[in-house]
């Protein structure tokens, strides 16, 4: 069968500043496993339309491909099965509006939805008529098996584990799909699928982050998280159980990279990479060993109680140029009790003196608004950020807690009735508080936020006052505190 992956337009918050790319790695997870059997292609269409930005609101833009045009292809390329992914709830209503486009074409083509959001909300995304399928977890194993049920002319789906559908008008899902435990026996995601030149493209125009600039790529060594944050959503696609690819399987891919492609940099995207740490050791010794000139960094961020000196040392030798570690706050009984984390925070100031100590650059993320968080305890929060940032932290990261379908912090939140008026899909692709409980509201959470990024030493007031919804009242009250 003819199967096309898409990655679709996005929803983003004005004050993330010009809109950058990311390749959609688990869609080339897929292609790659599908094309054992069918034909792939993949439209990735936030990266192809990345200059195409329509505003949306004050505080929102869109950027991708239009709906139509990705319909369009869609149907000149004669797909028989379509698959989106919806990585996270707030980018679902372009996702829609794709579905809808490609069935206004061509109503027999199969659209099957994968990611955190179909995964969190299968029977709200089957309520939609023109979405035949959801995979609900990991995806890879249950499209293919999808796809070879559609190719065989199956009626029955009941077999396919990890599936939603509609059975006689209404949704049915199927049981939970194990987990890939052996991470080594996927293939290399189907990069040559994918726009690998605009991706360099359009970091040279607008490095990543301030730091990615040069041929780049994705990699994922490892999948799952035993952790349980209040917050989190990862455990909806990847599941509790951490699994790990060998160090030979990862630098394979690393050096298939680099000479298919002159990548230079790498992106690793785990959420748990060092938690093994003979694990990442000899992926840095073999990075090494083969001659690997790559610079590296962890963007999603590592536990800072997996880290000591020489795993920080050879991680530097093997080319990583900075990492994020995330102490979430500042408050050990809000990391504990509130966030359900289980970090000591003297790890993180460990962590942070280490890397100014070995020379790799670290950064931290907080976030801010939880349910269970005073005013005071954020306060503490962005006292103890400015002691990361005197102990050696070059960047600081400040997120207000958004209420994600499937998070704990989301039940919490419509349990307590703390959920603001307005919220929905739509809304989670914003900056303002969704959440107000008895010891905050909306505003005060913006402008503790807004001044905590003031403790952050690559942030200008300029940035501040665009992600806030009254920039010159809130900048007038900052500049008065801090000078």
């Amino acid at each position: 069968m003819r199967v096309c992956l898409i990655n679709p337009p996005r929803i983003q918050p004005k004050a993330w500043g010009k809109p950058n790319v990311v390749p959609p790695i688990l869609l080339a997870s897929v292609a790659a496993v599908l094309e054992k059997r069918h034909v792939a292609s993949i439209i990735d269409a936030s990266t192809e339309g990345w200059r195409n930005v329509e505003e949306l609101d004050e505080t929102k833009y869109r950027a991708g491909l239009s709906a139509q045009a990705i319909a369009e292809r869609v149907g000149k390329w004669g797909a028989d099965v379509v698959v989106i992914e919806i990585p996270f709830s707030g980018w679902s209503k372009t996702a829609f509006e794709v579905v809808h486009a490609i069935k206004a074409v061509n109503a027999k083509v199969v659209v099957v939805l994968i990611g955190q959001h179909p995964s969190a909300r299968p029977e709200a995304c089957l309520s939609d008529l023109d979405v035949d399928f959801v995979v609900i977890g990991e995806p890879e194993m249950t499209v293919l098996e999808l796809v070879n049920a559609l190719e065989d002319g199956v009626s029955d789906f009941g077999g396919v584990d990890g599936l939603g559908f509609r059975k006689d008008g209404k949704p049915t899902l199927t049981g939970k799909r194990a987990i890939i435990a052996d991470m080594d026996s996927l293939p290399f995601p189907a990069r040559h699928l994918l726009p690998m030149e605009l991706y360099n493209e359009v970091v040279r125009e607008n490095p990543l982050r301030g730091e990615v600039s040069k041929p780049w790529t994705i990699v994922t060594t490892s999948r799952g998280c035993p952790y349980r944050c209040v917050f989190c959503t990862s455990f909806l696609v990847w599941g509790r159980k951490w699994r790990a690819r060998s160090a030979r399987n990862v630098v394979d891919e690393l050096e298939s990279v680099v000479k298919t492609y002159g990548v230079k940099q790498v992106d690793f995207y785990d959420e748990n990479m060092t938690l093994d740490k003979k694990r990442v050791a000899d992926i840095c010794d073999l990075i090494v060993e083969r001659g690997l000139h790559i610079e590296w960094f962890t963007p999603n961020g590592v536990r800072a109680d997996t880290l000591d000196e020489p795993l920080l040392r050879k991680m530097k030798r093997s080319g990583c140029r900075k990492i994020r570690v995330a102490p979430e706050s500042g408050v050990q009984r809000v990391v504990n009790d509130v966030i359900g984390k289980n970090l000591d925070l003297t790890a993180v100031e460990r962590a942070v003196v280490l890397c100014r100590k070995v020379g790799v650059k670290v950064g931290c993320f907080f976030v801010l608004g939880l349910i269970g968080e005073t005013k005071a305890d954020i306060e503490a929060t962005i006292k103890f950020a400015y002691k990361l940032r005197r102990l050696g932290a070059d960047s600081l990261i400040f997120s207000i807690a958004m209420p994600i379908y499937g998070t704990a912090l989301y039940e919490q939140a419509k349990q307590g009735g703390y959920l603001r008026e307005g919220f929905c899909d739509y809304a989670l692709a914003a900056t303002e508080p969704l959440i107000e409980t008895p010891e905050w509201s909306a505003e005060d959470l913006m402008r503790l936020c807004a001044r905590a990024n003031m403790a952050n030493p690559t942030f200008t007031r300029a940035k501040i006052a665009r992600g806030i919804r009254h920039p010159k009242k809130t900048l007038k009250i900052l500049l008065k505190r801090t000078g």
